[in-house]
């Protein structure tokens, strides 16, 4: 790549659409949980009743960061040496604040999982993030962290197959995981009722698997792809010229795909929902993503500083939300908006406190506890002259 392309490769306002995405999912779950039954069911206001799509929104925002970050490592180390770098930065990433959380959620909420006969299994699904396997793990110490175990094990599939990702025709990549996500979802519609004792839940739980999302990921995958082609890079040039053309196209496609929804509302209820509504979701998705990749400008970007930081800690607001809900929901006769006054400001602070306390210092080590604790277990070794080299 030239280096006239590199800058490319960034892109700041996708920090804004994770924001959004944490808030939809925090504002939503508020609405389900609190019984919120006036919250409007017009207007722009209506997505939130609908904010649980802010995962499919992550997903596809994660087939696309991940795919920079693979494709980046694949060119500069090679097709097999990029895995080590790879699997390191996202498991720095990913498993601490998972850890942590899944400990604060014991102690503080469901505490009697300790009593429970397979509960050194529910341990180990939740280390290994196979937790989203079995309905009996599947969100049983943070009701959110089932999508962590479908994120991980995206990790190891790029892991595994990054070269082909990077190389492979971009027709065959859509075929393949386009084709996997809607086998393995019309088998699920077809072996899992969605109805029962648990409702719509063992469907929900089987669609959502690695292979049911592949198409989010790989909407994602594809963008990145081609921003990180040359003509990615002309379409940027030109989307930046004409940024109205790139968003025009998302809110149509983003619209149509509402009002389909909204038809078929009970979405378990009808099969080809389960198995096609989520592939026009990730163009939904995708489409929004290249409309927010052209958005750029100093004044731009100091306008959205507030909207940018929200997505640098959405990591925190998405896994410590539902904590603060479950304490508000145990003070009795708390209203739905008080209690989203008190859930998305705590939730916030909190998660920007365990981001600068405890999450940076993973990602980020030079200098912080982390490198210095690293230094004291294992010293580095003096580097030696070359000269003094036997």
């Amino acid at each position: 790549m030239t280096s006239a392309a590199k800058p490319s490769t960034f892109f700041p306002m996708i920090d804004v659409l994770r924001g959004f995405a944490a808030t939809s999912v925090i504002v939503y779950h508020v609405i389900e949980h609190f019984g919120w039954t006036s919250f409007p069911t017009s207007g722009p206001l209506s997505w939130f009743r609908i904010g649980w799509m802010g995962v499919d929104l992550f997903f596809v925002i994660s087939g696309f960061v991940i795919g920079l970050s693979a494709f980046g490592l694949v060119a500069r180390a090679g097709p097999s040496a990029f895995r080590r770098p790879f699997m390191r930065r996202r498991l720095l990433r990913i498993v601490p604040l998972h850890y942590l959380t899944c400990a604060v959620f014991l102690v503080v909420l469901v505490p009697g999982l300790v009593s429970q006969p397979r509960f050194a299994w529910n341990l180990i699904s939740h280390a290994t993030f196979v937790h989203n396997l079995s309905r009996e793990t599947h969100g049983a110490l943070n009701g959110v962290n089932w999508s962590l175990g479908t994120e991980m094990q995206f990790y190891l599939l790029v892991a595994a197959l990054g070269a082909w990702l990077a190389r492979a025709r971009w027709f065959w990549i859509a075929l393949a995981l386009v084709g996997a996500a809607w086998a393995y979802r019309l088998g699920a519609v077809t072996l899992v009722p969605a109805k029962g004792p648990l409702g719509p839940f063992p469907l929900f739980v089987a669609a959502t698997q690695l292979p049911g999302m592949l198409d989010e990921f790989a909407a994602g995958l594809l963008f990145a792809r081609l921003v990180t082609s040359p003509t990615g890079a002309r379409w940027l040039a030109f989307g930046r010229r004409r940024p109205w053309v790139p968003a025009l196209a998302a809110a149509l496609v983003l619209y149509g795909t509402l009002t389909i929804y909204w038809r078929w509302a009970s979405f378990w209820d009808f099969p080809m929902m389960v198995i096609g509504f989520r592939t026009l979701l990730a163009l939904s998705a995708v489409l929004v993503v290249a409309a927010t990749c052209v958005i750029d400008g100093p004044i731009t970007m100091m306008l959205t500083r507030p909207l940018r930081y929200l997505g640098v800690i959405s990591y925190g607001l998405y896994l410590w939300h539902l904590l603060l809900i479950e304490l508000v929901k145990r003070t009795p006769s708390v209203a739905p908006a008080r209690a989203l006054l008190i859930v998305l400001p705590v939730t916030a602070l909190l998660a920007s406190a365990s981001w600068h306390l405890f999450e940076k210092p993973f990602v980020s080590p030079d200098g912080s506890w982390v490198a210095r604790a690293r230094q004291r277990i294992w010293p580095a070794k003096p580097k030696v002259s070359p000269s003094l080299q036997s």
